[in-house]
């Protein structure tokens, strides 16, 4: 399920601490996935060279996972549209993790919920409800699609169609966060749309990083953070309010309904891919489920409602 279909800035604000050395910031900034993505470089000599790789990344990525519109004959898309076709290694793997973050999340993150994300966009973008025999219709469709992939050939068994809005951008950036320690670059912010943003350093030097309300202006907490990820699902700029009520585009796989147990979810960690797939499943999980969820894989999070912390892990308060 997308996270967003035009532009994506969800509870994450930068604030750039900070120091009495000297530094250069070169910023860059481009589109990509449906959002404004930008990269900051400090004291780096190569800086539009290495931001022109990161850029190549996400547009590589955009086009393989994109399910809206025909970019590649390997790509979200094509195979939606023609059921089998050859792919590349890099859709190849992304579409491989997606079956395994669906195994590891007990199917709260779907890779198959793509024709009911669209019927759910087109409704709320009309303001209107899906009738529930269709979403249970849909959902049936979607229980019973799967994905074949053998060799260089990818298969689509059932009537359902995939979307990777959920897991791609995180994806990419763990690739681009991959290419900067290559480089190496270790002096960085590189905030793909504020749904995903990984921090290096900045001299060794943390960022402060808010995390915004879901509705309304503010922070929940002011972070201290620096070499990691934070990953973060909201309703802060996609939802839609019908006779009172929000509902975001978030989905529950399970209802087939927009998720409502939390206004957001902010994830840290070291894993882009993996914190993107894991805020997107939590939001459809009860609050325990999340807890155990959450905690087994050892990261930090914070859950929003109603404009207020929910709920915090306890690691959360050494970045304070």
């Amino acid at each position: 399920m997308r996270k967003l279909s035009i532009c994506l800035f969800l509870c994450s604000f930068i604030f750039l601490s900070s120091c009495t050395e000297q530094i250069q910031k070169d910023e860059y900034t481009f589109y990509a996935m449906d959002t404004m993505i930008s990269i900051a470089l400090y004291n780096e000599k190569e800086s539009k060279s290495i931001a022109k790789e990161v850029e190549n990344i996400y547009l590589k990525y955009d086009t393989l996972a994109n399910d809206y519109k025909n970019t590649n004959s390997s790509s979200i898309y094509t195979l939606n549209q023609n059921r089998e076709i050859t792919i590349n290694e890099e859709l190849k793997e992304l579409l491989l993790y997606s079956l395994e973050v669906y195994e590891e999340t007990h199917h709260y993150f779907n890779p198959f919920i793509g024709r009911l994300s669209h019927l759910w966009k087109d409704a709320l973008n009309q303001n209107k409800l899906v009738d529930d025999k269709i979403i249970q219709k849909e959902i049936n469709i979607m229980n019973q699609t799967a994905l074949e992939i053998k060799d260089d050939k990818a298969r689509l068994l059932g009537e359902g169609n995939i979307d990777l809005g959920g897991i791609a951008k995180g994806f990419a950036t763990s690739k681009a966060v991959e290419f900067l320690a290559s480089v190496p670059c270790e002096k960085y912010l590189l905030n793909a749309g504020n749904s995903t943003i990984a921090l290096g350093n900045k001299m060794e030097k943390p960022f402060k990083v808010g995390i915004s309300k879901a509705l309304d202006s503010g922070y929940l907490k002011i972070l201290n953070l620096k070499d990691c990820i934070i990953s973060t699902s909201s309703i802060k700029e996609q939802h839609t309010i019908i006779d009172g009520k929000y509902y975001s585009h978030l989905l529950n796989p399970m209802t087939g309904y927009p998720a409502d147990y939390y206004d957001s979810i902010s994830i840290i960690g070291q894993d882009a891919r993996a914190l993107d797939a894991y805020s997107t499943a939590c939001f459809a999980m009860e609050l325990d489920e999340v807890k155990q969820f959450l905690d087994h894989y050892g990261v930090e999070y914070i859950l929003s409602k109603g404009n207020q912390i929910l709920y915090y892990s306890k690691g959360v308060d050494s970045y304070a």
